[in-house]
């Protein structure tokens, strides 16, 4: 059976125990006998009732708390048990006729002989008492608080029973049904401890009442960061010593019961009520302390709380709960140090105290602060009513109670006059109630009323932008800032598809941007709202929770048509106040205009996109012919100025085919380098590749490499600065599995997947000493070990490695080992810089321009005379780089088709470089959309690479990480980390 099949059965069994005790006890007690004199544990009178005495003896009896009853009727009593033992018998018995003797009847009433001693030095007190029932201010704390606490009762069964979802449904629906037991059995323990399973039912109730307050404090409003890492733990530390405890005080009744039932001497009797007494005062404090450990709780979830509904709610119950610490405290000090005004009742009107605080905040907590989001559950009608009703029923107790009490002697009813009053004034509360409530009906009119017509205008606006077939930017406007006004939230964000299968990107947001911008099937968010068409933060499971909170949201909207999910609306906290039912009603309404609205907007960007890409064409043929004119004027020049040009190296290709491997000049110094290139392709030694940053190293390499005969192997680069020397070691070399925290399998390190072809090391100059040593035999035995293995790897690797640094001047300073040098520095090239070939300028400033104008749809084909002559002539302290930087940022600046002077930066057209222009290249380009920190756009597009490949797999992560080529478990730490699980 589901846990959703056992809900209402869960329910109804509770509410049955729960009724069944309540009626159970309450007609014990009122049926128990009572002869006003209340003592427990001992024969110490605690407290006595003086109506209990004859009018001819009232006078008579002094106040006997703290005597020792030593006579009830014909019976001596040598202990507590007797003497409750002795009253249900003198219950069942008939009166004697002699009208002097112990047990008599006098009219309809019978009367008792007690005897009393203050003292062993004292005479004894022998008066009559009326053997009656309990008195009724004895039971009004309980009547009054089982009429407080029965609405909530009520509240945690309908919300456990209709919010399966919610983790503190179940935990506060326990805590109402332990608060039923624990505190009316409280106020009548002493009454019902000849009830085996009334009492046990009570202990139970009692002991389980702070742990279960505990658990409840653990997961309201958020679950403790220790009850998820570690729950078993933490529950077996808030349940383990309250239910030890709770065992040892019910074993410890059932022994004294069957001593005393089995007729013991006394003083075996006494004993066992005295290590007893001794175990309940340890399970009193376990309790203190449990409560004390729920204020903790409390507080560390008010510190922790972001929401301000949910500060307000923590802030309610934790001012109750701190209150009720003061009469808690004062009943924990009759215990210890007062226990004969314990045993008379002291405690039960601050224990009522500390009940009644407790559930005040907590009531105020769900009506004003919607603890339990309970207008969810009913309407605001029903809500009003049952909150009316209960004000009326607790003050009409209230004043019969008071009245009863101060009006009569021991059981008698209020006069007509009394009667009348309080009818009287329970009607003038009644009017001024359907007064409040009137006043209410107007303001709900009103609302609705006003929502209604927002409702109206934001359904007009949608209707005219389906009409006008606004693009969906525009369209995104609209329905974010009518989801706006429409329920007043400061925070939106809309998801639209693009694409089959379709990623969900961030088409548009009202206040923070969220931290998530795409999303894809088999995203929890997604495959929710795939199913349900609204969907609340208390109703989502776990990882479409943590989505919503990092998306900022309280509330997604799921836009829907023909069961395919066209996108979704997220929506954050309102301003004031919480969701209520009418808001998810305007959002029902909402949905599908706002997804014929996208789906008519999609048409429009179709016929857009088929625009766009007929003036593409166009442009492309444009782009053609500027380029044959600007290479026509190419020619002219170098015609003009003739230069000395160097093969180009066929293994590089073509330029236009690979324009990232090409080498683009035409001076005699690259005509050499490319020479030597050649020369060195063909054998198989190691080569140092030096030159100053930006000048080019890596597409050397590379030509290396397509020139040599291995060029149908594998090309390996690995940047040595950008990794650690632990994750360095691991790269190179890979891992296997256990060889260190966090490794759940083998790993192939680069040596491996370059075998046969080139692996090529940039900024070797920033290799820690131990992996240098580990490189080194590698480059003698080409033979290498696992991190974490002794099995040797043998490999055929060609190594080329590169640095802009003096590994003379690292040997000097021993940072760089002398023999590691001498292995690598077998063949050494080194790239001029870009000032050293400034005739191939105009060639990389044409190649550049082309690349850009492909990039940003510029038609800029060409450089004025001025501007080419400062290029050419400018020092170029970061080389090729920093001159793409400047053909960019020029492309970007200039307002013509021709790059003229005044677009280059001011040091380009003065010819003066920064002082420090050698040792830092200066950020020419002004940041422009894409560009981002290395890190921030690494996550990026590693995020972006995790949403294609689930996108493209239809959501499913075992075909997406196959895509990948990664392990499933790879891929689930790789969505958690992004946020995607």
């Amino acid at each position: 059976m589901s846990q959703n099949a056992r809900r209402p059965i869960i329910v109804l069994a509770a509410t049955i125990i729960v009724v069944s005790y309540c009626l159970g006890l309450l007609t014990h007690v009122r049926s128990s006998p009572d002869v006003g004199i209340h003592c427990t544990f001992s024969l110490k009178v605690g407290q006595f009732y003086r109506q209990y005495l004859p009018d001819s003896e009232a006078s008579k009896v002094p106040d006997i708390v703290g005597w020792t009853v030593r006579q009830v009727g014909p019976y001596q009593v040598q202990d507590w048990p007797e003497f409750v033992r002795y009253l249900n018998v003198l219950q069942s018995q008939t009166p004697g006729p002699d009208a002097n003797g112990p047990f008599v009847q006098r009219g309809n009433v019978k009367w008792v002989r007690v005897v009393c001693q203050q003292s062993p030095d004292t005479e004894p007190l022998e008066f009559y008492c009326v053997l009656g029932h309990t008195p009724l201010e004895s039971t009004l704390p309980a009547l009054l608080w089982l009429v407080l606490e029965v609405g909530l009762f009520v509240i945690g069964a309908l919300v456990y029973w209709k919010r399966p979802a919610d983790r503190y449904a179940g935990p506060f629906f326990a805590l109402t049904i332990v608060a039923v037991g624990a505190y009316l059995g409280g106020y009548h323990w002493w009454q019902i401890v000849t009830q085996p399973l009334l009492f046990v039912m009570f202990v139970a109730s009692a002991i389980l009442l702070a742990p279960v307050t505990l658990h409840y404090y653990h997961v309201f409003p958020r679950p403790k960061v220790w009850l998820e890492r570690h729950p078993r733990l933490t529950m077996l530390a808030i349940y383990g010593l309250p239910v030890l405890a709770g065992l040892a005080v019910i074993a410890g009744y059932f022994w004294v019961r069957g001593l005393f039932r089995s007729g013991v001497p006394a003083e075996e009797v006494r004993e066992a009520l005295f290590w007893h007494r001794r175990i309940l005062y340890v399970a009193f404090s376990v309790s203190a302390a449990w409560f004390t450990a729920g204020i903790a709780a409390l507080v560390h979830s008010y510190l922790r709380a972001t929401e301000p509904g949910e500060r307000s709610q923590v802030k309610w119950i934790l001012s109750g709960s701190a209150v009720a610490l003061i009469p808690i405290a004062y009943s924990l000090y009759l215990v210890l140090f007062n226990p004969v005004e314990f045993i008379g009742g002291a405690a039960a009107w601050p224990m009522f105290a500390a009940s009644a605080c407790i559930t005040v905040a907590f009531t105020v907590s769900i009506t004003r602060y919607r603890l339990l989001r309970l207008d969810q559950l009913i309407g605001s009608g029903l809500l009003f009513f049952v909150i009316s009703f209960l004000a009326v029923l607790v003050y009409y107790v209230l004043v019969f109670a008071a009245m009863l009490v101060v009006g009569s002697r021991v059981i008698s009813g209020p006069s007509l006059e009394q009667a009348f009053l309080v009818s009287l004034t329970s009607v003038i509360l009644l009017g001024v109630l359907d007064l409040i409530r009137a006043r209410l009906n107007r303001s709900l009119r009103y609302h609705y009323r006003r929502d209604k017509r927002q409702l109206d205008r934001t359904l007009h606006e949608l209707s005219e932008a389906i009409e006008h077939l606004v693009e969906p930017p525009t369209l995104a406007r609209h329905l974010l800032d009518a989801s706006a006004e429409l329920l007043g939230v400061s925070r939106c964000a809309l998801f639209l598809g693009e694409g089959d299968p379709p990623i969900f990107v961030l088409a548009g947001h009202r206040g923070d941007a969220p931290a998530l911008t795409e999303l894809a099937r088999g995203c929890p968010l997604v495959d929710s709202l795939s199913q349900v068409p609204l969907l609340t933060i208390e109703q989502a499971q776990d990882g479409a929770t943590e989505q919503l909170q990092v998306i900022g949201g309280e509330v997604a909207l799921a836009l829907s048509q023909d069961e395919r999910l066209l996108g979704f609306l997220v929506l954050g906290p309102k301003a004031q106040g919480f969701y209520q039912t009418e808001d998810f009603s305007h959002l029902s309404t909402l949905a599908p205009i706002a997804a014929l609205a996208i789906q008519s907007a999609s048409g429009r960007r179709a016929i857009e996109s088929l625009s766009r890409d007929v003036q593409q064409k166009l442009e492309k043929i444009s782009e053609l012919q500027e380029r044959n004119l600007t290479l026509q004027r190419q020619l002219r020049r170098q015609s003009a100025e003739p230069e000395i040009r160097a093969p180009a190296p066929t293994p590089a290709g073509d330029a236009s085919a690979h324009p990232e491997r090409a080498l683009i000049g035409s001076s005699a110094v690259v005509g050499r380098l490319l020479d030597l290139v050649n020369k060195v392709a063909s054998s198989p030694s190691a080569v140092l590749i030096r030159g100053e940053s930006g000048t080019g190293k890596e597409l050397i390499a590379r030509a290396i490499h397509d020139a040599s005969s291995r060029s149908g192997k594998p090309f390996v680069k690995v940047h040595c600065a950008s990794l650690s020397p632990t994750l360095l070691e691991s790269e190179l070399f890979g891992h296997v599995k256990g060889a260190f925290t966090g490794s759940t399998g083998n790993k192939i390190g680069r040596f491996e997947m370059a075998n046969g072809g080139t692996l090529f090391l940039d900024e070797i100059g920033d290799v820690n000493l131990d992996v240098q040593i580990k490189l080194l035999r590698v480059l003698q035995e080409k033979v290498f070990e696992r991190v974490g293995s002794s099995e040797p790897v043998r490999v055929d690797v060609r190594i080329v490695a590169a640095t802009h640094q003096n590994l003379e001047r690292l040997i000097q300073l021993e940072k760089f080992r002398e023999d590691l040098y001498y292995r690598l520095n077998v063949i050494p090239i080194t790239v001029p810089p870009l000032r050293e070939r400034r005739e191939d300028v105009p060639e990389l400033v044409n190649h550049f321009l082309a690349e850009f104008a492909a990039e940003t749809r510029k038609p800029i084909a060409d450089v004025e005379d001025e501007a080419m002559s400062a290029l050419r002539n400018f020092a170029w302290p970061g080389n090729i780089r920093q001159l793409r930087n400047v053909v960019e940022r020029a492309m970007v600046v200039a307002n013509d088709s021709v790059i003229q002077l005044t677009d280059l930066p001011e040091e380009v057209r003065t010819g003066h470089a920064p002082a420090n222009a050698s040792l830092q290249v200066p950020e020419l380009v002004p940041y422009r959309r894409g560009r981002r920190p290395a890190k921030e756009e690494r996550l990026r597009l590693e995020r972006e690479e995790l949403v294609r490949a689930l996108a493209d797999a239809r959501g499913n992560k075992a075909e997406a990480a196959r895509v990948l080529g990664v392990p499933r478990s790879t891929l689930t730490s790789r969505m958690q980390k992004h946020g995607l699980l």
